[in-house]
């Protein structure tokens, strides 16, 4: 286990410097249905940071702090930001004002947070459209407790390996850039927006050309999931 990991980010930061030569692209290990161990081996072969998709998991697993930062990155529920404040470095899920203001009341000092956004307007899955993103910024500053230090994106999957499916990804890849430095452009201090996390196990090169700050990673460094 430790040498696979560890050849793994190897060979995953190796195609960083490769496709981003002098640039700093963090690397996040995505620990969901891992142990402790594994997120740690993780780390100390060259990983950044950890993201978890589920409270209660992380809880479990991260009891005691691990050595950077953990990021959720998961649909975070009202009824559990009370624990993920305590436990969690970053939310970088935030896909409405309900979750905003929740965090706002529960949180003493501010808080980095990203804007998810649903680039593939899927049904499926949670996040914000492009056409909401500006008016949704505009507004944050109520939330003095949220620091809105980049976007979250997710994208649908490729149906197949063709020319014509790599193509809607990146395209949509690409708006998301776009959008994401418009928004920067904005100048709100309160949301800086430095960090763009775009890119998953089976589309992160494709992030990588297209100018991610960050790709999340998790059976391209552990392998496939166990079976629960």
């Amino acid at each position: 286990m430790y040498e696979q990991i560890t050849e793994n980010v190897q060979r995953i930061l190796e195609m960083i410097h490769r496709i981003r030569p002098g640039e700093t692209v963090k690397l996040m290990a995505v620990t969901k249905t891992r142990t402790r161990e594994e997120a740690l081996i993780a780390l100390q072969a060259g990983a950044h940071l950890l993201g978890e998709n589920k409270v209660q998991e992380a809880l479990n697993k991260f009891s005691e702090k691990p050595p950077a930062p953990l990021h959720m990155i998961g649909h975070l529920q009202t009824n559990k930001v009370k624990y993920a404040i305590d436990l969690f470095d970053a939310i970088d899920s935030i896909d409405s004002e309900r979750i905003a203001d929740a965090l706002n009341r529960r949180l003493k000092t501010p808080m980095p947070v990203m804007l998810e956004i649903n680039a593939g307007k899927e049904p499926s899955k949670t996040g914000m459209f492009f056409e909401d993103v500006q008016h949704f910024l505009a507004k944050a500053e109520q939330w003095k407790n949220l620091r809105f230090i980049g976007m979250m994106a997710l994208f649908p999957a490729a149906a197949d390996k063709s020319s014509d499916e790599k193509k809607k990804i990146r395209d949509l890849m690409k708006e998301t850039g776009e959008l994401w430095r418009i928004a920067q452009q904005e100048g709100f201090p309160w949301a800086p927006l430095t960090e763009l996390s775009m890119g998953m196990s089976e589309d992160y090169e494709w992030a990588l050309e297209t100018g991610t700050t960050m790709i999340r990673l998790g059976t391209a460094i552990f392998g496939p999931r166990p079976k629960t």
